[in-house]
């Protein structure tokens, strides 16, 4: 026994010996090593940078070959459909390369930072823990703290809303329920709004000449926003009209000067969304457009969906009052100062923005006009002149009482659908719960609202007056609506397609050239 004890003994004191010696040559090498990684990182960040420009550039070189060409071959259809096909193919081509080049760059990153960290942990640390540790102190390192706790937040809330579907799930029998469902809710939509067209309300409600005109104008801003890629993807624009993003939005929104945009920001970050601020004198006003989802960050932002308490006593959407927070506060300076030279004297203050935007853009209104519960932030009462904000495809961003009271400087455009407006975290429980119910029911073992835990949430809601566009008519009619009737959540095939900004964007052209047919609350699909 006592020599086995014996070569255990050696053995342990030779493997601390190998042990000791390996960490000896890798703390030789690791001052070198952490030089070479740190300067490693930096030369590929600027490589990348870089390459990102010339590939950017190449691209636009192309597209103004393409461009010019188009002009040389007009009147030949044939070359015109062949360049068309080229200018296509060139600009998906270029979405890709950028994609893929910036992809790498993250990769890069995040690998070369992922190996200094181990470098680091190497002295406290064995192999094991090292390889344990990689990923969290590499690629969630890469990531700021803000971002991390969104995702952490986003994560849990699904968690917890989603679960109970989940050990209910039988594919056949909850698609059933669904269907169900979805028509139980649509019979409570229509019975409530019968009961209202039953007891006249509504009949004051309005659209003028002067605001039809104005939704079907501040909609290209509020598209303008998504930048040149974006709408070139979405087909708002073609590809070979613009080489950038401000040529894409003047191309856009009709504005006389590259001159009259005062301040953009096409990327925006977590609670910062993108936005463009400009001057347009043909409508003697001050634009604020704010961009809608389009990246990462925005989605986080929208799934933040809790609701925040307001100093007022109402709830907003937490996500996008933080964002609202932020941009309200950045872009004050700028419009207490273009609104007190004398040459703006009699321009009025817009805002507009789609989806997220729209969102940001009627707290923002909240928030500018509250001097009692912001001071640092209202805006003083001689700037707000006919203020006004028109959203398309507005979120549930406000409790009813707040959101009614903003009805007369905000209009929020909803087409059919659209989801969106209608989606709140209390709309949501409430479908899974009615979806739960029809599976009970169905089973024979429950009965009717067993499943009930939307009670005492706050019902979060659009903002504003509601013009709801019904696109199940040959003329997609026009009514005039509020809030409130649209606190249910529609499931349809269409849900999501009504939203895209190129829907807005059709609609709203059509309403241009056709005119509006607006009536007072009525049946779905009458006015």
């Amino acid at each position: 026994m006592e020599k086995v004890s014996r070569y255990e003994a050696d053995d342990a004191t030779s493997w601390e010996e190998r042990k000791q010696k390996a960490s000896s040559v890798i703390s030789a090498v690791r001052a070198p090593m952490v030089s070479a990684l740190s300067f490693s990182d930096q030369c590929c960040t600027l490589g990348f940078s870089i390459g990102l420009r010339c590939i950017r550039f190449g691209f636009n070189v192309g597209s103004l070959i393409v461009q010019g060409t188009t002009h040389l071959t007009t009147g030949m259809s044939r070359a015109n459909a062949t360049i068309r096909f080229v200018a296509e193919v060139v600009g998906y081509a270029e979405m890709i390369t950028i994609s893929v080049v910036s992809m790498n760059s993250t990769l890069t990153h995040v690998g070369l930072q992922t190996a200094l960290h181990a470098l680091h942990l190497g002295e406290h640390m064995s192999v094991t823990g090292i390889l344990g540790l990689l990923a969290s102190t590499g690629f969630w390192g890469s990531f700021s703290h803000s971002t991390l706790s969104a995702l952490s937040a986003t994560k849990d809330l699904f968690a917890n809303e989603i679960s109970p579907l989940a050990t209910e799930l039988n594919i056949t029998k909850l698609g059933e329920a669904v269907k169900r469902a979805k028509e139980s809710e649509r019979e409570e939509d229509q019975r409530r709004i019968e009961e209202r067209l039953l007891s006249g309300e509504g009949v004051e409600l309005s659209l003028d000449m002067k605001q039809q005109q104005d939704i079907t104008k501040y909609i290209r801003f509020a598209l303008g926003t998504y930048g040149e890629k974006g709408l070139k993807f979405l087909g708002i624009i073609p590809y070979g009209s613009a080489t950038s993003n401000n040529e894409s939005f003047l191309r856009l929104s009709n504005i006389e000067s590259a001159l009259d945009i005062i301040s953009t920001d096409f990327e925006g970050g977590l609670y910062s969304p993108g936005y463009v601020l400009s001057v347009d004198r043909d409508s003697k006003s001050v634009v604020l457009a704010v961009r809608g989802t389009i990246w990462p960050h925005d989605f986080l932002t929208d799934l933040i969906c809790i609701d925040e308490e307001l100093p007022c006593g109402g709830s907003a959407h937490s996500g996008m009052f933080k964002s609202a927070l932020n941009l309200a506060s950045q872009i004050r300076p700028l419009v207490v100062n273009l609104l007190s030279r004398p040459k703006y004297a009699d321009f009025k203050l817009t805002l507009t923005g789609h989806s997220l935007g729209a969102g940001v853009a009627a707290l923002m209104v909240y928030i500018w006009t509250s001097p009692e519960h912001y001071p640092n932030l209202a805006i003083p009462t001689t700037h707000l002149k006919d203020l006004h904000c028109y959203g398309y495809g507005c979120p549930a961003i406000l409790t009813e009482e707040l959101a009614n009271k903003m009805s007369q400087k905000v209009t929020s455009v909803v087409i059919g659908e659209d989801m969106v407006p209608r989606f709140s975290l209390r709309s949501f429980r409430k479908m899974r719960d009615n979806v739960l119910n029809e599976l009970l029911m169905s089973e024979g073992g429950g009965v009717e609202d067993d499943y009930n835990t939307s009670g005492g949430m706050p019902v979060l809601l659009p903002a504003g007056k509601i013009v709801w566009i019904d696109e199940s008519t040959a003329e997609c009619d026009a009514s005039v609506r509020k809030p409130r009737d649209f606190n249910v959540m529609h499931m349809s095939s269409c849900s999501f397609e009504a939203h895209m900004p190129q829907n807005y964007f059709q609609k709203m052209n059509e309403k241009a050239e056709r005119g509006w047919k607006i009536g007072r609350l009525g049946r779905r699909g009458e006015t």
